[in-house]
């Protein structure tokens, strides 16, 4: 057998399937991470700097148009032209964010080529455009925008006096590394992944497969097992899942491999034993025939009165190996799968008399006493009437033939079920010899050789293709029931 290599098995596919199952896994998690604390970045910081805009816009509300409520702000930073510079410049410094301060002719005052200063309808990015548009509304809006592979973060807040007039607008923009977040490439979280991973990966992976596939390997053995002849293997598994579904069914094959064997090796001892007693059986009426054949072609036997009783031997013999060979015939017929009976509707009564008018003629000639009570009720079943016929007069045959002179032979059809006996006052059977009595070439009760042995195995036969049940009770010295069930049709 070639040796198996390590991804032929299923434990190492299934090593290789967790292994990159658990690298996927955190491969998505370290991307689905990363996702999330960009977008949590980002709100947080549009926050901080819609506070700041806020803070800034007051700031100049107050230089343009003071409170009128006193000690409302007591701590407010007053801001005039010559300090709007180092102003700029301190909350530029203190929020991270470019300040610039549009007023209402959309002249834009803020750093520019790192000095303040202030332009007229300069040409904005759009994102920055459309935040002045939503400041000037009275709007505080909060804009994210890509340009260049960089993310641009925009809000406004609206300058307004007293009465709630804008007259200007505060803009901060700034990008997310000027915010200090700092994204990691994706290639960097994939090779970072790999180092953590891969090792504890490859390890639960192992385990995981080997805790899988340990049931497995058992079964394989056990299957092994059962090809090898040793039915009497189990898997000896109580799971509950579809693994000991499978153990259990392969438990149950087992077990009707180990019953269809020992039935096997019982048919076989039996076929044995048939053709020792149908080699035993034939020998003797051919060796008899051949012996007086010989000795009357040998001249041995003179005297027509011998020959005449040579003859009638041969005879004899010869018309008992006839009866042989059609028991034997009518057996193989019966235990065929291929041949068919006659099923038509049969009714017990019916059946009952026809048998008790040929039985009544068998014990008159032997001088035994024959009874039958009249049927009380009437059923029919289906079935082959003259097989039917010929199983239940073999059945009386043996009776009579066993039951002295004198003695009594009775048939009796039950009235609340169908259910015929057949019983006898004659020698019995002992109780060791009544599971056997079906049995091919078995003689009980008589040692002569009026019977082939083959009688009650056909009588077996045919009331197994019909469905009878035959119960046999037996008192040795009393005599013998024959009792049979039939599936009744109505």
């Amino acid at each position: 057998m070639n040796a198996r290599r390590p991804f032929d098995s299923i434990t190492g596919r299934l090593m290789c399937l967790f292994a990159i199952l658990l690298l996927l896994f955190t491969l998505a998690v370290g991307l689905l991470y990363n996702g999330l604390l960009r977008r949590q970045s980002i709100r947080l910081y549009g926050e901080t700097m819609q506070r700041d805009a806020y803070a800034v816009a007051q700031n100049l509300s107050e230089l343009i148009a003071p409170s009128r409520y006193e000690g409302l702000d007591e701590t407010r930073l007053i801001v005039s032209d010559d300090s709007l510079t180092p102003y700029l410049a301190f909350i530029e410094q203190l929020t991270g964010s470019t300040v610039y301060i549009v007023d209402t002719a959309h002249n834009v005052t803020g750093y520019f080529s790192g000095v303040v200063q202030t332009i007229a309808n300069p040409q904005l990015p759009s994102y920055l455009e459309q935040c002045i548009a939503l400041g000037f509304m009275g709007k505080t809006p909060f804009i994210q925008s890509q340009s260049g592979g960089v993310t641009h973060l925009t809000t406004s807040m609206p300058v307004m006096n007293a009465d709630s007039q804008v007259l200007g607008v505060v803009l901060l923009t700034s990008t997310l590394r000027k915010q200090g977040y700092t994204q990691v490439p994706s290639a960097a979280i994939l090779l970072t992944s790999l180092m953590i991973s891969f090792p504890p990966a490859v390890l639960l992976s192992f385990f995981l497969s080997r805790t899988f596939t340990r049931p497995i390997s058992a079964l394989e053995q056990v299957a092994h097992s059962l090809t090898s002849g040793r039915y009497e293997t189990r898997t000896h598994m109580a799971r509950r899942d579809e693994i000991g579904s499978l153990a259990r069914s392969m438990d149950v094959l087992a077990e009707r491999l180990e019953a269809s064997r020992a039935h096997d090796e019982q048919l076989r001892m039996q076929q044995q034993a048939f053709f020792s007693n149908i080699s035993h059986e034939l020998r003797t009426p051919v060796t008899v025939i051949r012996g007086s054949l010989e000795a009357l072609s040998d001249g041995v036997i003179r005297g027509e009165p011998a020959v005449r009783a040579r003859y009638a031997q041969m005879l004899k013999e010869s018309r008992w190996l006839q009866r042989l060979i059609q028991d034997l015939l009518e057996l193989s017929r019966l235990q065929s799968f291929d041949f068919s009976m006659d099923m038509t509707d049969v009714d017990l009564t019916e059946l009952l008399g026809d048998v008790a008018m040929s039985a009544s003629a068998l014990c008159a000639r032997k001088g035994v006493r024959f009874s039958c009570e009249e049927p009380t009720a009437r059923f029919t079943l289906r079935g082959d009437y003259s097989r039917l016929r010929q199983m239940l007069l073999a059945v009386v045959d043996n009776a009579v033939k066993f039951t002295p002179p004198g003695r009594g032979v009775r048939m009796r059809l039950m009235p609340d079920s169908p259910t015929l006996i057949i019983a006898d006052e004659g020698v019995g059977i002992a109780p060791d010899e009544i599971d056997h009595i079906f049995d091919r070439f078995t003689h009980t009760r008589d040692a002569s050789r009026e019977s082939t042995g083959l009688g009650l195995a056909i009588v077996r036969e045919i009331a197994r293709r019909h469905g009878v049940t035959i119960r046999v009770e037996s008192e040795a010295g009393k005599g013998t029931a024959f009792t049979f069930v039939f599936p009744a049709d109505t």
